[in-house]
């Protein structure tokens, strides 16, 4: 007979993989609310659905431990950054000229927001004139930070919900992922 791990195990198994209750619910068809009940300990669960959990917990955090890259084997060293006071017309240029579809707004070493192609072409389209606006006008939350030793299956798992990250070490901002950075990856050695 298997012996399975407390129900706080699982909790604190869960937190270090960085997986939230509601999307472990969804990758499991098991209501979040069950879950969220399963690990504060108000309900006694079945069996099957602690192994259920445990084992998917068990399986992903083995594949991570897998995970040969990190953040520092495959960001982009060179973060091309734009202020807010600067004006969309600029961060498209920037975009076009380093053929990019996001921008961080970073200033004074802080994380302040970020810009996408997206946004700024569903304005455009609507209002031309914006163009000359400032992209503090249309900004979006910013990017995710992380440290430079994440591995590569959990930095998938935030580009999944971001169109980037960037990488710190220490205090420094030192380099951006994106999705064609994790593209590139199966060419890198």
């Amino acid at each position: 007979m298997e012996i399975l791990p407390s129900l706080s195990d699982v909790k604190r198994l869960r937190k270090k993989l960085n997986i939230s209750q509601k999307d472990l619910g969804e990758i499991l068809n098991i209501p979040q609310s069950t879950i969220s009940r399963i690990e504060n300990g108000t309900i006694d669960p079945p069996y099957s659905k602690l192994k259920k959990i445990f084992e998917y917990l068990e399986n992903e955090r083995k594949i991570r431990e897998k995970s040969k890259k990190h953040a520092e084997d495959i960001m982009v060293h060179d973060i091309i950054s734009i202020e807010s006071s600067s004006t969309i017309r600029k961060a498209v240029d920037l975009m076009n000229k380093h053929e990019i579809s996001q921008l961080p707004i970073i200033e004074n070493n802080q994380n302040l927001g970020s810009i996408t192609s997206k946004k700024i072409q569903k304005y455009i389209t609507d209002n031309p004139q914006i163009i000359n606006m400032d992209v503090s006008l249309i900004k979006e939350l910013p990017f995710p930070e992380i440290d430079k030793n994440w591995n590569v299956k959990d930095i998938s798992d935030l580009l999944l919900k971001y169109p980037a990250v960037l990488v710190k070490e220490n205090n420094d901002y030192i380099g951006i992922v994106t999705d064609s950075d994790l593209l590139r990856l199966p060419n890198k050695k």
